[in-house]
């Protein structure tokens, strides 16, 4: 079973082996088994004649050169012409015959063979040029029966145009078999349409790739109008044969083609200044005008004729040529590769744009490739490559930018933070002081002014151990007061009113007084110092010291309450003889009353009347703050801070 497959294999490959090794060796015999010829003729004759069958020998035929241009050979002649082409074949031919011009120059050319009417460029333009390919190939195929042993005549007919721009004449002919005359023909067919595929695909993915970069960084506006360049071009030539699918209607059919042609060169000279960093708003205005002007020609039923592309071709090349002397002149500095590749690729689009220009002066061969359009992959190359790598070297430098800032943001924050540390250091150092002070300040005028008064009072000589007991606990009173207020409050004021109880308490029923409280449960304090506590302390210590010395009191009650949403109230009232008309002055109590309630931004309001009771409201602000005065009016005996 192997064995057959290994020799089936054998003999597939022998097979066309042996054919290769046959028609290398010999030749003649391959060429007998598939006889192919052509010819080129570059020699013709020429009479002006407007006959509608060729004509005799007799017409005054004159010899030229192929290819032919009646404003060279023949200047100021119109009309119509013949040319005329003599050859022989060895023997009738059996297989189909063709001819093959390269280069059209006119769009009414027929062609007769031994008289008969075998082709037209009229339906070549029909089937050929629609679009973008330019119909620069006539392609006609000869039956072999039109076609004799001996001598044959090629007759072309040629009808002028009025187009002042057109090349009238005729090109080089190629005749022979229509299988190898056909090989040129579909090459160069093939060739403008693998052209168009080609620029097609490059300008659509090109495009896309830079809308795609325009959205992932949209501040980038040149990369913006390359998209809108290159799919523009592309949209146009999707139009076009042959990737055309679908029929535009006759009244804008005609305006992919002019677009095409003529429309690239003001878009890639706007590009090109943009890219360059050249903002002219007026001549950009300028140069979009007269592109809407270029794509609406045919809707004026212009734009078509030889004169209008003429024309149009010079304006376009000289655009490109003044934003390359432009850009060249503005450069700062010296010229970086991208800016040369702008102005190489500018100076080689308009070389490529002026090519029909120059073929019609004669300075390029008639019957040359037709350039024009491979100025879109010239633009996409060049300008495009040159916007690209600026694209991508600013991407790299805000990556290297936002990197340098991250760092120096990083070591701004380092910096701050230690700053910050330092400050609260600072901050608590000083509050450390602060409070050594304060405590330092109660201490002085609170304990000290206790123990000196009882110096005073056992060197004065009064000894009685009630007295001296008195002294002592009056100390040992302000001493609690200074070590209290030091005690975490946890910002509630009721367990500050609580542990100032006991003391009162035992102050207001030594003497035979009652002490009636009632402390509601309150809201907290926002950050309650011990500043505030000792402060209230005295307040109310001072309130009740001055009940008992001085009102005859028999009840004193304290009551604590919520005060609006902002604020608590504290209330010291007794029944006792009041203040009178005239016990106007406050005494050194009041005063520090005052001074305690200003301090820690509370309001103090004093209210008595002979033989009515006194009251002391103390309105204490929720949020610590500093109040900036106090005010302490009477009435009857009233007072406010």
């Amino acid at each position: 079973m192997m064995s057959d497959h290994f020799v089936r294999l054998c003999a597939a490959l022998a097979a066309p082996l042996a054919a290769a090794v046959l028609t290398a060796a010999f030749p003649p015999l391959a060429q007998a088994a598939h006889p192919t010829w052509k010819v080129v003729f570059d020699r013709a004759e020429f009479v002006l004649s407007n006959a509608a069958r060729p004509p005799d020998d007799t017409a005054g035929w004159k010899p030229v050169a192929l290819p032919d241009e009646w404003r060279r050979t023949s200047p100021g002649i119109s009309g119509q012409g013949w040319y005329r082409i003599r050859f022989d074949l060895e023997q009738a031919p059996r297989r189909m015959h063709a001819v093959f011009v390269e280069y059209r120059r006119s769009h009414q050319l027929d062609y007769f063979i031994n008289g008969e009417l075998v082709g037209s460029s009229r339906h070549v333009t029909a089937t050929n040029t629609a679009g973008s390919l330019p119909g620069i190939t006539v392609y006609v195929t000869i039956p072999p029966h039109l076609l004799h042993a001996g001598k044959n005549v090629l007759h072309v007919r040629m009808q002028a145009t009025a187009a002042v721009a057109a090349i009238h004449g005729l090109g080089q002919v190629t005749f022979g078999e229509a299988r190898e005359v056909r090989k040129g023909y579909i090459a160069r067919i093939e060739h403008e349409a693998e052209a168009l595929r080609s620029s097609f695909a490059v300008a659509l993915a090109s495009g896309l790739i830079a809308l795609c970069l325009w959205l992932a960084r949209r501040v980038d506006r040149v990369m913006l109008l390359l998209a809108i360049t290159c799919l523009s071009w592309a949209f146009a030539t999707s139009w076009q044969r042959p990737l055309r699918w679908v029929e535009l209607p006759p009244a804008i059919s005609g305006i992919p083609p002019v677009f095409l042609s003529y429309g690239l060169p003001a878009m890639a000279v706007v590009l090109c200044l943009r890219a360059a960093g050249l903002s002219w708003p007026i001549f950009e205005r300028g140069l979009w005008a007269y592109l809407a002007v270029i794509v609406t020609l045919p809707l004026w039923g212009t734009g078509t004729g030889e004169e209008w592309r003429l024309v149009l071709d010079a304006v376009n090349t000289a655009l490109l040529l003044a934003c390359a002397a432009i850009i060249a002149f503005h450069a700062k500095q010296r010229l970086r590769w991208s800016v040369s590749l702008h102005i190489a690729t500018l100076l080689v689009m308009a070389a490529l744009t002026s090519s029909e220009f120059l073929r019609y002066f004669g300075w390029i061969n008639p019957d040359s490739l037709i350039v024009r359009h491979f100025h879109v992959l010239v633009m996409i190359v060049g300008i495009g490559s040159a916007i690209f790598a600026d694209h991508v070297l600013a991407v790299w430098r805000a990556e290297e930018t936002n990197t340098e800032l991250e760092r120096r943001f990083a070591d701004k924050t380092r910096e701050i933070e230690a700053n910050h540390a330092r400050l609260e250091e600072s901050i608590r150092e000083l509050a450390l002081a602060r409070e050594r002070q304060r405590i330092v300040t109660d201490m002085h005028d609170g304990l000290g002014a206790s123990l000196v008064a009882l110096l005073g009072h056992v060197q004065a000589g009064n000894l009685g151990p009630g007295s001296i007991e008195q002294r002592v606990r009056e100390a040992m009173q302000e001493l609690r007061i200074a070590v209290e207020a030091l005690q975490p409050s946890e910002s509630d004021i009721a367990s500050v009113l609580g542990n100032l109880r006991g003391r009162l308490e035992e102050m207001i029923q030594a003497p035979g007084v009652k002490l009636e409280w009632a402390v509601d449960e309150s809201p907290l304090i926002d950050r309650l110092q011990p500043t505030t506590v000792f402060a209230l302390q005295r307040i109310i210590l001072e309130a009740v010291t001055n009940v008992l010395k001085h009102s005859n009191a028999s009840t004193v009650r304290l009551t604590a309450r919520e005060h609006g949403s902002d604020s608590i109230e504290i209330r010291i009232s007794d029944d006792g003889r009041g203040i009178g008309s005239a016990e106007r002055g406050f005494g050194i109590g009041i005063v520090n009353m005052r001074t305690r309630a200003k301090a820690i931004g509370a309001l103090l309001d004093i209210t008595s009347a002979s033989g009515q009771g006194t009251e002391v409201k103390i309105t204490l602000p929720r949020e610590a703050k500093l109040s900036t005065g106090a005010d302490l009016s009477i009435d009857g005996t009233r007072a406010t801070a």
